[in-house]
């Protein structure tokens, strides 16, 4: 499981990627920060790739970030 940043330009491109993210069945969570143009997501690493493949295409995202999910008690 991994947590993904997206940083878009516009708000349209925001709102876009928000709906295609909410509409994929293996995303655990998703938070949109319309301030910031900005979406955060949990998805499983295989799942999440397709979704960003897709946002790629319709542009609009300006940066990406994927860090991995550690739950308490494990190590790093």
């Amino acid at each position: 499981m991994q947590v993904y940043v997206l940083h878009f330009d516009t708000g349209g491109s925001l709102t876009r990627a928000f709906d295609r993210i909410l509409a994929h069945p293996d995303v655990e969570s998703c938070m949109i920060e319309s301030d910031r143009n900005r979406i955060r997501f949990l998805a499983p690493g295989p799942s999440a790739q397709k979704i960003l493949d897709e946002i790629y295409q319709d542009r609009g995202l300006v940066w990406c970030s994927a860090h991995p999910v550690v739950h308490a008690g494990e190590s790093s």
